[in-house]
């Protein structure tokens, strides 16, 4: 049985804002600004991939790359084997039926004039053909499935800001889509409704759905994600599988970073003294590492003319369920041996899907 194509092959993806003048479009026109270096990303039908980064990391514009709501400035997107960006613009809304993004602001998404009820009828209407007592049957369900029936007469201004993610959500899903990019689909709810959105979603996706979770929530990224992509700076630092979050699992200091501020409500003293010192720091971005301006493990080291300073590290396999892009952590650990990659294989049952998309 010959094996299906990957639902989404993103590679090398970059994108570069064009500069642009000041108030009135009077003055000297800004420089260009660079948001994505070349992201790669490929993923199966059904599969869940969590994407996370500080808030400016590019988690979104990639989001919006992929579906070509941003266009990309270059690199190469095919969705289920179809050449995305060669799809002409005015043929893509008959795609959008398929891949579907939820929006972080879910107040743009929804029309202040329309109620529950008839932003629902107005999807399956608009993407299925379905109305009447079916179109009602399955609002019904969605509805309950987000324990929203109560609300379905109710206008978006009478609604909290969790019932409008949740409608946003439910509308969302009824598309019965292929590809879900979800932009923190869960900013700003309490733990209890948190995880009654995510349940909603993952029960209603099918064998043949999947989702791109975008959020710098690590505790959501776990409960979602088969797999997760860290991003900084418009690269991908590490790809791990949530398993390898872990106690005494090695990752970028970075994706560390990213882990003790998950742990802390604000950082300390010390933190934020290191991180003013970084940032005013003058480090030539085209070359090294991006990260080691703020990398104590690299400082620490007397900040030498090392490969930090001068190459630009690529993602290395560290192990079967896990890539990094460190020198420092390569050269603490080390590469994997062929002979130990092909006993974890065996040891697992085969090759994991990662080594064949990343």
């Amino acid at each position: 049985m010959a094996e299906s194509k990957p639902l989404i092959e993103a590679l090398g993806v970059t994108k570069t804002f064009p500069g642009s003048r000041g108030f009135l479009g009077i003055g000297p026109k800004s420089a260009p600004s660079p948001v994505l270096h070349g992201v790669d990303l490929v993923m199966g039908h059904g599969e869940v991939t969590g994407l996370i980064g500080e808030s400016g990391s590019g988690k979104t514009t990639f989001g919006k790359c992929i579906l070509r709501i941003v266009e990309p400035t270059s690199g190469v997107v095919r969705l289920n084997g179809e050449d995305w960006l060669a799809v002409p613009q005015d043929a893509i809304a008959a795609h959008r039926r398929h891949y579907q993004m939820i929006y972080q602001n879910p107040y743009a998404c929804l029309n202040p004039g329309l109620t529950v009820r008839a932003h629902l009828s107005e999807t399956l209407k608009v993407f299925h053909g379905v109305v009447g007592s079916e179109a009602e049957d399955r609002i019904a369900l969605e509805l309950g499935r987000f324990g929203m029936i109560e609300k379905a007469a109710s206008y978006p201004g009478e609604l909290s800001g969790g019932e409008k993610r949740r409608i946003s959500v439910a509308r969302t899903l009824l598309t019965e889509p292929r590809l879900v990019v979800a932009d923190e689909p869960t900013s700003g709810l309490d733990a209890s409704v948190k995880a009654d959105v995510l349940d909603a979603m993952l029960d209603a996706r099918d064998a043949d759905t999947a989702y791109l979770f975008i959020s710098h929530d690590l505790d959501v990224i776990r409960f979602v994600s088969d797999r997760i992509l860290v991003m900084y700076r418009g690269r991908i630092v590490e790809v791990m599988e949530k398993e390898r979050i872990a106690p005494g699992v090695p990752h970028h200091p970075y994706t560390l970073r990213l882990f003790e501020a998950a742990r802390a409500d604000v950082p300390d003293a010390e933190e934020t003294k290191a991180l003013a010192e970084a940032s005013s720091q003058k480090i030539d971005m085209a070359v090294g590492c991006p990260y080691r301006g703020l990398c104590q493990v690299w400082n620490s080291r007397g900040r030498p003319d090392d490969a930090c300073a001068k190459e630009r590290p690529e993602l290395v396999t560290v192990d079967r369920r896990q890539k990094v892009a460190c020198h420092v952590l390569v050269e603490q650990i080390g590469r994997p041996s062929p002979t130990d990659m092909n006993k974890q294989e065996a040891a697992t049952g085969g090759s994991h899907p990662e080594e064949k998309q990343q």
